[in-house]
């Protein structure tokens, strides 16, 4: 447990005051709600779109709590209440993110239920809007040195309860050496010269989805949020195409070539086997009319002319 004074975002205090000194069992939360106030996060998601009435907390406050969870060790929506370490009673926490309290879990549970398709755009927009400058900065880093960039992409299992039948999409699949019910999470990221790792994105797919039918996905994934991608895919692969097409051209007029030889061939033959036909068919009347050579054949003989024929067809 650690002693923090209350951040900048704590109520103003009387001149003279001394500053208040709060206990936080989450430490890293602090610096982490300081930052994403910094880079506009939390002001993003106060404006995101939920139908839901405020009563003592905002819907969009709420929203965050779910977000500031999720890094908090809440491995369960209940946790935020319900845990070893109680989100929802850190008003350090709270302060440090622009919020004057937490809401209980059950609250937090009935505000996800009601965003709809549009809050869930809202968010993934406000997340694409901070990131962007980060992400920029280290694309161009990395293309200055080393010089390239580095893609990593894969699917991640996210297995649930094997007896479960409560969440939507889920299928049977390899997760955790075991075929496990549950989710595949594609996530897609980048060698980063500062982070080492910088995450792009994350998308759920069901449990049985398999690596090499989303490789298309994640480059795409990889490319929409680094705004670059490689120049062989334009000027390179035009030219291989172009050479592509030469060879192939040369192919087919050897091809015709050899054709017409082809055909020229075949009609010899044809001419050669009518001839052949022909000079059996002649010694073999002149043998039924002047029956077999009763003495040494002449070669020049009719029927000596005829078998000459024969042998050279």
């Amino acid at each position: 447990m650690s002693l923090l004074p209350v951040s900048d975002a704590a109520p103003p205090r009387a001149d003279g005051d001394e500053p208040k000194i709060r206990r936080t069992t989450h430490v890293m939360l602090v610096p982490w709600g300081m930052f994403a106030r910094q880079i506009g996060l939390v002001q993003g998601l106060e404006k995101v779109p939920i139908p839901q009435r405020t009563r003592d907390h905002t819907p969009q406050a709420k929203l965050l709590e779910f977000l500031v969870a999720i890094p908090g060790g809440c491995a369960y929506l209940q946790d935020i209440s319900c845990g070893p370490h109680p989100l929802d009673q850190d008003q350090a926490v709270a302060d440090a993110w622009g919020q004057p309290a937490w809401a209980d879990y059950s609250g937090v549970s009935h505000t996800l239920q009601a965003c709809t398709a549009d809050s869930m755009e809202s968010v993934r927009e406000v997340i694409a809007q901070v990131s962007r400058p980060l992400i920029d900065r280290e694309v161009a880093l990395a293309l200055r040195e080393p010089g390239d960039l580095v893609y990593d992409g894969d699917l991640t299992g996210r297995p649930v309860s094997n007896s479960s039948t409560t969440y939507p999409g889920a299928a049977f699949g390899w997760m955790d050496d075991a075929v496990r019910l549950g989710y595949q999470a594609a996530l897609v990221s980048f060698h980063s010269p500062t982070y080492g790792r910088q995450w792009l994105s994350v998308r759920p797919h069901p449990g049985d989805t398999v690596s090499c039918q989303q490789a298309a996905a994640l480059v795409r994934a990889a490319e929409a949020r680094t705004g670059v991608r490689p120049l062989r895919r334009t000027g390179l692969l035009t030219e291989r195409i172009e050479q592509q097409r030469a060879e192939l051209q040369e192919a087919q007029r050897r091809l015709d070539d050899r054709q017409v030889q082809l055909q020229a061939a075949r009609g010899k033959m044809q001419t050669a086997t009518e001839a052949w036909q022909h000079a059996l068919a002649e010694v073999a009347r002149l043998v039924d009319r002047d029956g077999a050579p009763k003495q040494v054949l002449r070669p020049y003989s009719q029927l000596g002319k005829a078998r000459h024929k024969v042998a050279v067809c």
